[in-house]
């Protein structure tokens, strides 16, 4: 038998990549396996692969079909998320050659095609949290909404009216397509366009302000504390943060939040690494009357 071909799976067969890899990938590469990865929907994104384990990416990719039954697909991302849309270049490792997936997380279905618009999992259990601190009847401005799963998942569980702006138009039709498979007890209204320039327009709009935006949610405080209401309200902030990342990622915070006004600050949590030495962080803060 090549000693790189994988063996048909039955009932016995191993139940982890590194179990189906044994004894058919050097023990360096099987030190090196990724520890973790993303599940969109049927497709498996890898975030990368250390050097000892590259050179058997097939192997691996291969074992993941073999390990989720349900997955269709694996890809690798190639490239950093960059620019304004934050798209990854992403290969195809095994399986069908596709982008394109429904995705299911607390009771929301979101069609997400990776090769146009940034989705991460790893952010449900955020999604679900902000969505659980709504009140009936809030109004929300989701800065930076992507596909809409903070703004579906609020107006899923609340009558709360949602503005979902996001300045990538591909993203803001599968919204528009997601809000149609979703069965909303709230208002979600899709808006295409840069969140500061429409600030504006919504001036003192708001309740709460979700910048998922980690790269720079900062640069945009200003434009969050003129969609919420004069009176006040709460914006959860994401931000890239080095270590130690909750210290960190407060002082990068109040360097420019104090500048927009007086705020009090309600929780702060890393959500998820990113790279060595480096995580996102939400910091909850409730901005007070101007």
């Amino acid at each position: 038998m090549n000693p790189r071909t994988l063996p048909e799976i039955s009932p016995s067969c191993p139940k982890s990549v590194k179990e189906f890899l044994q004894g058919r990938v050097p023990p360096d590469a099987l030190r090196s396996l990724p520890k973790s990865y993303d599940i969109v929907g049927d497709i498996i994104v890898i975030e990368r692969l250390m050097p000892e384990a590259d050179p058997y990416r097939k192997e691996i990719a291969e074992a993941l079909l073999r390990l989720h039954k349900s997955v269709k697909t694996v890809l690798i991302k190639t490239g950093k998320v960059d620019g304004p849309y934050r798209i990854p270049i992403l290969e195809l490792l095994a399986g069908e050659d596709k982008r394109e997936t429904i995705h299911s997380e607390y009771g929301i279905r979101l069609k997400v095609d990776l090769s146009k618009a940034y989705f991460s999992p790893r952010l449900g259990f955020e999604r679900n949290r902000v969505a659980s601190l709504v009140k009936e009847g809030e109004k929300v401005v989701d800065m930076f909404a992507g596909v809409g799963p903070f703004s579906i998942m609020i107006a899923k569980r609340h009558r709360s009216k949602v503005f979902a702006i996001d300045v990538n138009p591909d993203a803001v039709n599968m919204m528009r397509y997601n809000l149609s498979i979703n069965r909303l007890k709230g208002e979600v209204t899709p808006i295409c366009g840069d969140a500061s320039a429409i600030s504006p327009k919504l001036h003192g709009a708001a309740d709460r302000v979700i910048m998922n935006l980690p790269a720079q949610s900062i640069e945009f405080l200003g434009a969050a504390r003129q969609f919420l209401k004069e009176s006040g309200g709460v914006a959860h902030v994401y931000l890239f943060s080095g270590p130690p990342p909750i210290d960190s990622a407060v002082r990068k915070f109040a360097e420019s939040a104090s500048r927009v006004g007086d705020y009090e600050l309600v929780n702060c949590r890393v959500v998820k690494p990113t790279a060595p030495k480096e995580w996102i962080v939400s910091i909850d803060a409730k901005f007070k009357q101007l």
